[in-house]
């Protein structure tokens, strides 16, 4: 029988504190030894980073973002599960269903009580708007899950730099705000859990296509059983499966959209209305207003591109994407405003504080070929503006498309301080793609 995991507000009060002995147990661990890899702290720096072992080894930026937290759950699990049988034998990692709005606190209950509570954002905030769309319309897979490394035509999938990337650095906040410190709330994992959940969903209503990277040694797991991209590929093979709630049965339950392959057709630059330069205007007024004229091919998929474009080092930032007629007044907060003109939102994840510069990475040649950042130090970002240019623009057209520069709060949901990371805001260029 496959291993259930389920909602965590649908544990039984003897699942719930099961769970969290076999947690208190790998901290106890870590007490002791802190070096000890069936301890959580141990296990928290694999994601983390420390000093000392184990040397950092997530995943962000690529195609290996979704396998390496796959295998990052599946092998902490297996450690809850034999941390005190036979009472922790059948525990699971509960996953925390963040699509939908909590009543009546911001996060589930359970993450009050004692071994699940951290300091967090308890400020009323808005949960990523498009999650469930990106689960069930998008059907390109590096466009859902991400591209290989040094893919000209991308890096992170839309799924971890819109809504994972928000929930970390928007949402959550606390330890789950810093990339150096995320896994040390327990609630990382439950997190995380659900993005497998979604990437498990997109996987079952797309026919499972071959993932990309399939051959990728996956670093921190290279001395398991199971060590590559492609033993993380079903999760029927890892012997564990989810139980959807009823909530989650009727948003899952809508139809597959036909494939949409991405073939390039063109591209063309679109600039700043000011006078300045893009970052400058974008770092005067935390806004840029670029001008661009509606392709006479408009092809089925039109995206806006930016390239290079720095991830931060002192906080993480949102950028909302808008096309408008010129002649629009610009009300990013007002509802009706954004669901009419609203392109989407690409959030920027500050960078990883153990990340060095020169990318080093020598140890146990985990990955085939040359060494790769685990947080690339540049992304690209990309919004699709089919939708806002079919409504709004003839071929021929001039538009405006608007890119709105906002902060993260600070870990505790407060104003950023000192400052926002405007200054770090860098990028090459920006232009049009247009894709049949």
């Amino acid at each position: 029988m496959p291993k259930v995991r389920k909602d965590i507000n649908s544990l039984t009060d003897a699942e719930l504190d099961d769970y969290i002995h076999a947690l208190d147990i790998l901290r106890q661990r870590s007490e002791v030894d802190e070096e000890d890899p069936t301890g959580y702290a141990f296990q928290a720096a694999l994601h983390n980073g420390s000093a000392g072992p184990p040397p950092i080894a997530c995943e962000h930026g690529s195609d290996l973002f979704l396998p390496w937290h796959r295998a990052h759950l599946h092998y902490f699990e297996e450690l809850l599960r034999a941390a005190d049988p036979p009472r922790t034998q059948n525990v699971t990692i509960p996953y925390w269903d963040w699509i939908s709005e909590q009543t009546p606190e911001k996060f589930p209950l359970a993450f009050k009580k004692p071994g699940l509570k951290s300091p967090r954002n308890s400020t009323p905030t808005p949960l990523p708007p498009n999650t469930l769309e990106i689960v069930t319309t998008e059907t390109n897979q590096k466009e859902f899950a991400g591209y290989p490394d040094g893919d000209p035509f991308g890096d992170a999938g839309r799924l971890e730099s819109g809504p994972h990337d928000t929930m970390h650095s928007f949402y959550i906040g606390g330890k789950m705000g810093n990339p150096s410190t995320a896994a040390e709330d327990a609630i990382y994992f439950s997190f995380h859990c659900f993005i497998d959940l979604m990437w498990a969903e997109w996987q079952h209503r797309n026919g499972t296509p071959p993932l990309t990277s399939p051959d990728h040694a996956l670093r921190g797991f290279t001395t398991q059983p199971k060590n590559k991209v492609s033993d993380f590929t079903e999760i029927a093979d890892l012997d564990y499966e989810y139980e959807y709630t009823e909530q989650l049965k009727a948003a899952f339950a809508v139809p597959v959209p036909p494939p949409a392959p991405l073939n390039l057709l063109a591209t063309q630059p679109i600039t700043p209305l000011g006078d300045a330069d893009l970052v400058t205007e974008l770092q005067d007024n935390e806004l840029v207003r670029l001008g661009f004229t509606v392709p006479e091919t408009r092809g089925e998929r039109l995206l806006v591109r930016l390239d290079e474009l720095k991830v931060p080092n002192t906080g993480s930032y949102m950028l909302r994407g808008f096309v408008h007629p010129s002649d629009a007044p610009f009300q990013p907060d007002d509802s009706e405003f954004t669901r009419r003109f609203g392109a989407g939102y690409v959030t920027l994840w500050r960078a990883h504080p153990h990340m060095h510069a020169d990318h080093d990475h020598d140890h146990e040649n985990d990955h085939d070929g040359p060494p790769v950042a685990h947080h690339p130090v540049s992304r690209t970002a990309r919004f699709d503006v089919t939708r806002a240019v079919d409504s709004h623009g003839a071929a021929g057209a001039d538009l405006v498309f608007s890119l709105q520069f906002i902060p993260a709060p600070s870990e505790t949901g407060l104003p950023p301080h000192p400052v926002p990371p405007l200054d770090e805001v860098e990028l090459k260029d920006v232009r049009m793609e247009v894709y049949i």
